[in-house]
């Protein structure tokens, strides 16, 4: 709340988060190895791997990942993912239509979200999605190396304190927060948000 001044913002993050974990289930389930940005040779899956051809009744949902796999992913084909999916159009359109829903600009932008979900792949040991979610954040967002190992520490870390923090049972040190907390006169205005400056102490005697 405090960097993004939003509690639609949280539900957000809160949606990516769902999101990305229940796409790292389907990889699981399909068998699926990376495919992105580079096809594995032989490709192997649990299920065939369907296109526009072999399942015409999803042909115009594959065709609008095609296009945007181009642009976003700089690869000119649609990822296995979504192909698995395409053994029930029904499913695929609406995982799809859901895809960028949530992974879309809103109050957050592509690359905020595409950090959470690359978070979720990583902390849920997705090779799949990990490898798919690097290729956006380079291509699409100009992370670089420096940047993909910033988010791995930034995930590392928070998944050791909440382990910490689990395993001693111990309480949130805040509840009930809201964004007013954080407006002028609540009560954690003068909170430091992300990246701010430890407070100057003043040198007495």
């Amino acid at each position: 709340m405090r960097l993004t001044g939003s509690e639609r913002a949280v539900a957000e993050i809160a949606a990516t988060a769902e999101h990305m974990a229940s796409l790292t289930v389907g990889s699981a389930a399909f068998q699926l190895a990376p495919d992105v940005p580079d096809e594995p040779p032989p490709v192997t899956a649990a299920v065939e791997l369907l296109d526009e051809t072999s399942a015409p009744e999803a042909a115009g949902t594959l065709a609008e990942i095609r296009d945007w796999a181009g642009t976003a992913l700089g690869v000119e084909r649609v990822p296995n993912a979504w192909r698995a999916f395409a053994h029930h159009p029904r499913l695929l359109e609406a995982v799809w239509r859901k895809n960028r829903l949530i992974l879309g600009a809103g109050v957050l932008d592509e690359m905020v979200k595409g950090c959470a979900a690359f978070a979720i792949a990583i902390f849920r040991q997705s090779s799949y999605w990990t490898a798919y979610q690097t290729q956006f954040l380079k291509h699409s967002c100009g992370l670089d190396d420096r940047a993909i190992v910033e988010a791995t520490a930034m995930t590392m870390h928070a998944f050791a304190f909440n382990t910490v923090a689990h395993g001693m049972r111990l309480d949130a040190p805040y509840e009930n927060l809201s964004v007013s907390d954080f407006a002028e006169g609540g009560r954690l205005e003068n909170s430091r948000g992300p990246g701010a400056p430890q407070p100057a102490t003043s040198n007495q005697g």
